[in-house]
């Protein structure tokens, strides 16, 4: 019985690793809180278009941090400090890349006003989603290629992130199905509550498994 309670048992090391999914999870979801609470909050409006674009922001440097901290478990299986890794990891991905954050949040914002006149339209509505799910690649493109050691500025690291996104295509492609069923985990009935509360993590260390196989990581710094 002892040894079940040690701090090195199966049983511990099983709860840090459920902790540091948890705690990675739920500091994404935070980076987003403040576009929820927009939306919330003020609603379709020009002011709600014009300040949910502004609160989206945070989200891409969380991107980020959550693909560092789901490398670092990777690596050292619970490397510790889960919150002070994903911050740090938030104010690097911030300071080297707030230009595609803020680039990104201007795109997003022309294409929520391009939804709101044209999505009504199945014409409309199926551009304006393929523009939204190319941004998202584009984003975890340049969050991945980032973290994979692309050299260079903002736009260096951009361009490496789409090229090495065009070569390796199955990447991009296998990132939206994660998003997706993580998304749709997340809507099921009773349990998917509580499914939103590890798979952010799940998703962003799945990411990182796709890039490996895929050979993304390699086109991105070479």
């Amino acid at each position: 019985m002892t040894s079940w309670l040690a701090y090195d048992s199966r049983l511990s090391r099983v709860l840090l690793v459920v902790f540091w999914w948890f705690a990675t999870s739920v500091q994404l979801l935070a980076t987003a809180l403040p576009f929820a609470a927009v939306d919330h909050l003020v609603g379709l409006s020009h002011l709600g278009i014009w300040l949910g674009a502004l609160a989206a922001i945070p989200a891409g440097p969380g991107l980020y941090a959550a693909l560092t901290c789901m490398r670092a478990f990777a690596a050292d299986g619970y490397p510790g400090a889960p919150f002070a890794t994903f911050r740090r990891a938030w104010v690097r991905g911030w300071t080297r890349l707030w230009r595609i954050w803020t680039g990104a949040a201007a795109i997003g914002l022309l294409l929520a006003y391009n939804a709101v006149l044209y999505g009504a339209d199945d014409t409309g509505f199926t551009l304006v989603t393929t523009a939204a799910a190319l941004l998202l690649a584009a984003l975890v493109a340049v969050a991945s290629a980032a973290l994979a050691g692309a050299d260079g500025p903002a736009l260096a690291v951009l361009t490496a992130a789409l090229k090495a996104a065009a070569v390796r295509p199955q990447a991009p492609v296998a990132w939206l199905a994660l998003a997706v069923l993580a998304y749709g985990a997340a809507q099921l009935p009773v349990v998917g509550p509580n499914l939103a509360l590890f798979t952010p993590a799940a998703a962003a260390w799945a990411i990182l498994v796709v890039n490996a196989a895929t050979g993304f990581d390699r086109k991105a710094v070479s």
